[in-house]
């Protein structure tokens, strides 16, 4: 099988999950080339056309990096069976009909980790392009039936997955654990629901530690029991310190309405113990208090923290039950990727 793999492979180093994912690529490909979307700096231009978009304006975002073109040139020069295109909110439309004028047996895949459905995800490109997708995948079970409103031939879910050459349980030094790890931790970006329920934690004497910088810093000094980063974690420190977390929780993008996210799966394929908020995709990935432990509200999350802290043993079993799931079910972006290819191109 021969693939051109389309997206922002030059972003968050070897941490990039669309790099992940085009590393399983790689595995299925007799042959592949690759086109990078993403430029190292968003100019004024790409930032005023996306404020514009936003405010419900057609203004396409710029392209900076000159995907269309390359894509293009790459038809030109190589056969194709699968254009994989990941998220692709600066492709156009005419790209991809000029691509299957060149290739007209050419099948074009749409992946993108967030949800599609939602303005401030989109693109007018994307938009544009979503009928020219053989198929498009998500991992958004919720929104399949809002992706074929606007037009999409054919809807795939697909659980979130890991890349098990950089997400497995790394061994950890004492120093690791006392420079990444801790009681309680978070590792991303801040959101309302999840600052809130981080500063109960540390209000009733949880020692929390947070990952993320950014807007997170305005806590610095909220509690002895917090502490907070001044930056994210990416490349083998982010594995690491999904380990060396005695209790890693796992909150959902309330703006995406997300039911599991990328670190559903990452947290139990490095070795950590996860507790996350109780979702029905949640349940049906890992048995609860078997291979994970959920909370719905904050006195909840309490509790779990109070009791899995003074359980170490109970902690431990449930993280390598966790690690066992990932495994067994095979969660992984090779086998993920391997079905897609299956289901529109015939075989893998």
């Amino acid at each position: 099988m021969k693939i051109l793999s389309v997206g922002g492979f030059d972003a968050y180093g070897i941490s990039n999950t669309c790099l992940h994912r085009h590393w399983a690529l790689e595995k299925c490909a007799d042959y592949i080339d690759k086109v990078n979307t993403v430029s190292k700096a968003i100019g004024f231009r790409y930032k005023l056309a996306y404020h514009l978009f936003q405010k419900h304006i057609p203004v396409r975002l710029p392209d900076c990096v000159g995907a269309n073109d390359m894509i293009l040139a790459k038809l030109q020069q190589h056969d194709f069976d699968v254009i994989w295109i990941d998220k692709g909110i600066t492709i156009l439309a005419k790209t991809l009909a000029k691509a299957k004028q060149l290739q007209p047996y050419i099948k074009i895949v749409s992946y993108s980790p967030d949800n599609m459905a939602l303005r401030h995800n989109q693109s007018q490109q994307y938009l544009e392009c979503v009928p020219f997708y053989d198929c498009i995948v998500t991992n958004k079970s919720y929104i399949v039936n809002e992706l074929k409103a606007l037009g999409a031939k054919k809807v795939v879910f697909v659980n979130n997955t890991f890349e098990p050459t950089f997400h497995y349980p790394h061994e950890l030094s004492d120093d690791d654990i006392m420079r990444l790890g801790g009681d309680v931790g978070f590792i991303g970006a801040w959101e309302e629901e999840r600052c809130q329920s981080i500063l109960y934690l540390a209000d009733h004497g949880i020692n929390v530690r947070v990952w993320g910088g950014g807007k997170w810093l305005e806590y610095k000094d909220y509690s002895p029991n917090l502490k907070i980063e001044d930056k994210g974690l990416y490349s083998e420190d982010y594995c690491k310190a999904l380990k060396a977390f005695k209790i890693n929780l796992c909150f959902l993008r309330k703006i995406n309405f997300d039911q599991q996210t990328t670190r559903s799966v990452e947290i139990p394929a490095c070795g950590g113990f996860m507790l996350a908020e109780r979702t029905t995709e949640h349940l049906n990935m890992f048995k609860e208090d078997k291979e994970a432990v959920y909370f719905s509200s904050p006195e909840e999350l309490l509790s779990k923290c109070k009791y899995y802290l003074t359980h170490d043993e109970e902690r431990t079993i449930i993280a390598k039950e966790g690690l066992k799931r990932c495994i067994d079910s095979d969660y992984s972006n090779l086998e993920m990727v391997k079905s897609i290819l299956t289901r529109v191109y015939g075989h893998c």
